[in-house]
């Protein structure tokens, strides 16, 4: 699956153009080396997000399904590490 379709489909970003974005500014890392919006993602992969709002990593544990609730997306990844940064 598309590193851009992960993010939304796990409700990491609000969108996909969001996560797009973010991967082309170059704000997501995948297993430490800078990702691009297709790469292909698998379970057992590090993705971290570093946005102006938040600093979030968490471990790929499975692919989101078509259609899936945003209740049951939590159970998609593991969460790593969270930092929410202060805005000015």
């Amino acid at each position: 699956m598309r590193l851009d379709r992960y993010l939304a489909g796990a409700r990491m970003l609000k969108s996909r153009s969001l996560a797009k974005t973010a991967a082309d500014r170059g704000l997501v890392h995948v297993n430490a080396v800078q990702a691009k919006p297709a790469q292909a993602i698998r379970p057992g992969d590090i993705i971290e997000i570093d946005i102006p709002r938040f600093y979030k990593k968490i471990k790929v544990i499975a692919l989101p399904a078509k259609n899936m609730k945003k209740s049951a997306c939590s159970t998609l990844y593991e969460l790593l590490e969270l930092r929410p940064k202060e805005l000015i």
